[in-house]
């Protein structure tokens, strides 16, 4: 990326939800020296994207559902290390202090929450220009509090919805995404979705930090 601040800035964009991804795009292109090259919905479709289109940001989100991929940590690590110098920033519902770290351990370049899009966006976008870190306000807050009181304070089980919290006490009970598609007449990508939703809200990263989750509350 040019370090000039008077260049367009081409970005590619990914995030599962569709009205995400058009909220990105309007938020980015209020500015005139932003172009959006590329979208992405999914692990697999981002991977083609950085291949197929130069870029000089990648805005994602932390967590996609795929048929054997929603670990974001992992997802980041795998673009960091084939693009090494390409400017990230993270857009995220989680709300966990020891993710964010992690994130931040891993070299991204900014890290904002989806409820404060049309503020922090551009904020991060500037600070990509000036080569400088963008942590939001509210990001901060979270790490602060966690600090001071020695844990993160996550969404209760309880306040998922109907549905997610069906997927995760069969998950649970051992079936798949694919048993559990059958057994509710879902599509998979449908119950892969709604497990995602659940782990983002409970801030958790991957199948094993789900897994370690469903014992410490006696759900398997």
């Amino acid at each position: 990326m040019s370090a000039a601040t008077d260049e367009t800035l081409r970005v590619i964009l990914a995030d599962d939800h569709p009205i995400f991804l058009i909220g990105l795009r309007v938020v980015l292109e209020q500015d005139p020296l932003v172009k959006v090259v590329a979208q992405a919905s999914s692990p697999g479709e981002l991977t083609k994207c950085l291949k197929d289109h130069a870029c000089d940001v990648l805005v994602t989100d932390f967590m996609m559902p795929a048929d054997q991929q929603n670990d974001g940590l992992r997802l980041l690590e795998r673009v960091r290390r084939h693009y090494p110098q390409l400017p990230i920033v993270v857009v995220t519902m989680l709300n966990n202090a020891a993710l964010f770290r992690d994130m931040l351990a891993l070299g991204i370049n900014g890290l904002l929450s989806k409820a404060s899009l049309a503020g922090e966006l551009p904020a991060a976008i500037q600070s990509i220009r000036n080569h400088q870190i963008y942590v939001a306000d509210s990001v901060t807050q979270v790490m602060q509090d966690a600090g001071e009181y020695g844990a993160e304070t996550l969404i209760p089980y309880e306040q998922l919805s109907p549905k997610e919290s069906e997927v995760l006490r069969l998950l649970a009970a051992g079936r798949s995404v694919g048993e559990i598609a059958a057994y509710l007449n879902r599509s998979k990508q449908t119950v892969s979705a709604q497990k995602v939703n659940a782990m983002r809200k409970l801030g958790l990263a991957n199948d094993s930090a789900l897994f370690i989750y469903l014992q410490e509350h006696g759900l398997t």
